[in-house]
């Protein structure tokens, strides 16, 4: 053997060696990542999210310690069925009420733990003096039965539920004293009720969950000038004020809705006639644990997406020029018109939250789900 084949020979083996090395190094890592893989899926799966219930935290005693407040019209399907998901779950829920009408259709839920909470906001005397009593009912001892131990309540969480019933119609229709009253009922008073709550936030480090409709606002529809003007401006507010109250421990989360199948109202439009979407809306669940999770995180998300096409038509809205919204818009008229549907597109068929959002003829688009 010359020595130009022993050297070959030998940088052969030595690379023979090094790719054996190698591939030992990748199978050793591979079997640990499967073993990690296995525990993990085992412990998400089959131990944690298969088992665990998302429930509220209670004290030693077994009493209720997890506060929540809803601000919203009780009477839509959307903060009804939220309210009634959180006391089922566990907690303490408190919906803010500015009239007895409606402390008395709370009551009439026969809830124990779902109590109306008294807040004229347009009252600023008042409201400042109510919340105050719910500070006091904050900081108090309480207990559960003779010789329980002692435990206080925690305001984990402020709800933001403004009504989402917006009339269309062009600019030249808009009715002035209506639009104040709808920028008063759903931008003042949440911005006046965010204000009252702020020095219980701060104490408790509460997290504050803003729900709006995604759809019409992300592509700024025609004839929907007032809606898209709301949520601008609630979207404004709670970006702002989420860089406020992170420098106290406090968040806030915006969760845009995108198609949530509500049983009580599609059973309603069924009966109605309306026809439904060809493809399935996301269950309305899935918004109940997005908010369940919402609540209990230590840091959660700003922004969240729940809901078929909330992510697709933020995205689009965005970055889609207003040509191909248009265009978009021109398809799904010209869909109606062949078959022979009214080109007039009802509130119920956009982005009310109340409902299943019928804008899958647009596309399916992708979402982003609890």
């Amino acid at each position: 053997m010359t020595d130009a084949q022993h050297l070959f020979d030998s940088a052969r083996r030595q690379f023979d060696q090094i790719a054996a090395d190698v591939e030992r190094h990748f199978e050793l890592v591979a079997d640990h990542l499967n073993h990690v893989s296995a525990v993990a899926y085992n412990m998400n799966v089959g131990g944690i999210a298969g088992k665990r219930k998302r429930r509220a935290h209670r004290s030693a005693s077994g009493a209720r310690t997890d506060v929540v407040v809803i601000a919203g019209n009780f009477a839509s399907p959307l903060a009804n069925n939220l309210a009634l998901d959180l006391e089922r779950r566990g907690f303490i829920v408190y919906v803010v009420a500015s009239s007895p009408q409606e402390e008395h259709y709370i009551r009439a839920q026969n809830r124990a733990d779902l109590l109306p909470l008294h807040v004229p906001v347009m009252d600023g005397f008042a409201a400042h003096e109510q919340l105050s009593k719910f500070k006091t009912l904050l900081s108090r001892q309480h207990v559960a039965f003779e010789g329980a131990e002692p435990h206080k309540l925690n305001f984990v969480g402020l709800v933001l539920v403004p009504d989402t019933a917006m009339p269309e119609a062009t600019i030249e229709d808009q009715n002035l004293e209506e639009c104040s009253d709808m920028l008063n009922a759903n931008v003042l008073n949440t911005i006046a009720t965010v204000q009252y709550f702020m020095p219980a936030i701060v104490e408790h480090k509460t997290n504050v969950l803003l729900l709006t409709p995604s759809v019409t606002p992300s592509l700024a529809l025609p004839e929907h000038t007032l809606e898209c003007t709301i949520y601008g401006a609630l979207g404004g507010f709670v970006t702002s004020l989420a860089s406020e109250l992170k420098r106290v421990g406090a968040s806030v989360t915006h969760l845009k809705l995108g198609s949530i199948d509500i049983p009580s109202l599609t059973s309603k439009q069924r009966r109605e006639g309306q026809r439904a979407s060809r493809l399935r809306a996301t269950p309305l669940r899935v918004l109940h644990n997005a908010v369940f999770d919402t609540l209990k995180a230590r840091s959660p998300s700003r922004t969240r997406h729940i809901g078929r096409g909330s992510l697709a038509y933020d995205i689009i809205g965005n970055l889609a020029p207003p040509s191909l919204v248009t265009w978009m818009m021109g398809k799904r008229r010209a869909a109606a018109v062949t078959s022979s549907e009214p080109i007039t597109m009802r509130d119920d068929e956009l982005a009310d939250s109340q409902a299943s959002i019928t804008w899958d003829k647009v596309g399916e688009g992708s979402d982003q789900e609890a």
